[in-house]
């Protein structure tokens, strides 16, 4: 038992030290939750910056009910009465309102954590039972 116990220490620090890196929670885990946070941190920085530009163009048509009439053909909106020419090979010019990317947190696949994990306990039971066979075999050379 005494030769025993430091090969299932030396298997408890390799699995140990596998689940630190390669874990469900691990420092590969914690790299890519940080990088999700900064994505998230940019993410709202934009839309607070498009907010602002937002809030000024509704000031500026409250002001200038001009503006209003030039935005409104611009997508596509006319006055009664008001005809409309449409040229052939040019486009159209609308412009559609984005809201910032909806940023989601990608689990990565699982099973990379179950093969380390796998791998840290076969390691710790391959010690064991050499540990356990080298037991044998010194009993039976003293015997």
């Amino acid at each position: 038992m005494r030769r025993l116990l430091p090969i299932f220490v030396a298997g408890f620090a390799i699995a140990s030290v596998l689940i630190y890196f390669f874990g469900d929670s691990g420092l590969i885990a914690y790299q890519r939750l940080d990088g999700y946070r900064q994505a998230l941190a940019a993410n709202i920085a934009d839309l607070q910056a498009r907010n602002e530009k937002l809030t000024q163009d509704l000031e500026s048509l409250q002001d200038d009910p001009q503006r209003s009439l030039v935005l409104a053909r611009k997508i596509g909106l006319y006055q009664a009465g008001e005809e409309v020419v449409k040229l052939e090979g040019f486009p159209r010019s609308t412009t559609s309102n984005e809201v910032g990317a909806l940023l989601k947190l990608t689990k990565s696949r699982g099973s990379r954590n179950v093969i380390f994990k796998a791998t840290g306990i076969c390691i710790s039971v391959a010690l064991a039972a050499l540990a356990f066979v080298a037991g044998r075999t010194s009993r039976r050379k003293r015997a």
